[in-house]
């Protein structure tokens, strides 16, 4: 074989070579080319998609911001410092401007009038709130109802009961005031009488006032009963009871010991001081008028379940008959000779105008009662 047909049968099989190359490579890059093809179609498909979701999010977004906006309450959203970050057109008329950007405490105490509570506060627009708050994974939601209206009504309906329950008081006043006032007039004529020596006019005159007396008593429990609407103050468990203690130690006999105990010393309610103290006053007095020799009673301030205040008071006295405890709160019911039946339906009406509520405890000795209270915020 020459040289000359070795180097042409090389060179055929380069060609061929080359060719076979240049093959492979025009198969791959028409397989590249279809592939970028087909990335180039999902990206677009997913641009188009993309695009749709953020527009729905936009819609969303929209519709939820016209949700907050439209509804009828106050809403804020707070950051997890508790900071207002947004805030729709309600709230803004109850709370007033600034509130973006500001503390949601510190726009409460600047928009509020006296203390502000956990569930309702009461604002120096004239209006009455009701607070609701929830948490979410950044931060807090709030939601402001106005309730003056309904309050207003609440308000109304008390007074109207107390009106009610009065008249019904009324109607029985007049069998209660005319036992004492037939003693008094029998007992005032006796000292008209000639001939009557200085013994017994002195006793015909005490038993005068001490009808006189007793006519006094009934006339200011009616009162009591009647007066739903006074002033109140913020004051401590601890200053009411010292208050009652004060009133009730000088007519304690021998064998009878009174204790004070605060398990809550700055615990506060906003209240009609003496009424108050009047009631606890009453359910103490009845401790003692119902029991003889020995006894014990305690006034204890606690604080109870969901920022509620309380006011216990027990006595180791006979306790209540399982059979009266139903009616005890009744008006003119009473099991005592000279009782008028009204002190527990004052106490009963005090509290309630008090936004709490009284009961008489289960208890294995003597009589326990509740008094239960709504407490003030920070205290």
């Amino acid at each position: 074989m020459t040289l000359a047909t070795a180097t042409t049968r090389t060179d055929a099989s380069d060609r061929r070579a080359l060719l076979h190359a240049f093959e492979t490579f025009g198969s791959m890059s028409a397989q590249l080319s279809q592939t970028f093809d087909a990335l180039r179609a999902q990206v677009a498909a997913l641009q188009v998609e993309l695009g749709s979701a953020r527009a729905g999010e936009r819609q969303l977004a929209d519709r939820l911001s016209a949700l907050v906006h439209g509804l009828p309450g106050g809403v804020l959203l707070l950051d997890g410092a508790g900071v207002i970050v947004e805030a729709n057109s309600i709230a803004r008329e109850l709370l007033g401007e600034p509130l973006e950007g500001v503390a949601f405490a510190q726009v409460l105490t600047r928009a509020a009038v006296g203390p502000v509570g956990v569930e309702h506060v009461e604002l120096r627009c004239g209006r009455s709130v009701a607070v609701s708050r929830r948490h979410t994974a950044d931060g807090e939601v709030v939601l402001l109802t106005d309730v003056t209206e309904a309050r207003l009504m609440q308000n109304l309906l008390a007074r109207q009961q107390r009106l009610l329950t009065l008249g019904e008081l009324a109607a029985g006043l007049a069998h209660q005031i005319r036992t004492p006032l037939a003693t008094a007039l029998l007992y005032a004529s006796q000292m008209t009488m000639p001939g009557r020596n200085p013994e017994d006019l002195t006793r015909c005159a005490e038993r005068t006032a001490d009808s006189l007396r007793q006519l006094d008593r009934l006339v200011t429990d009616m009162l009591a009963f009647a007066h739903g609407g006074a002033a109140r103050e913020s004051v401590t468990l601890t200053a009411l009871l010292e208050q009652v203690a004060q009133w009730l130690r000088p007519a304690l006999r021998p064998g009878v010991r009174l204790t004070i105990r605060t398990q809550a010393p700055e615990l506060k309610v906003r209240a009609n001081a003496p009424s108050l103290v009047s009631a606890v006053l009453n359910l103490a007095s009845n401790a003692l008028q119902a029991a003889d020799g020995e006894l014990e009673v305690e006034l204890l301030a606690r604080r109870g379940e969901a920022g509620r205040a309380q006011i216990l008071v027990s006595d180791t006295g006979p306790g209540v008959p399982e059979h009266l405890r139903a009616r005890i709160f009744e008006p003119f019911f009473t099991t005592r000779a000279r009782g008028n039946g009204i002190g527990l339906a004052i106490v009963k009406s005090v509290v309630e105008g008090h936004g709490g509520h009284v009961a008489l405890v289960p208890s294995p000795r003597g009589a326990v009662f509740l008094l239960d209270l709504p407490a003030e915020v920070n205290s």
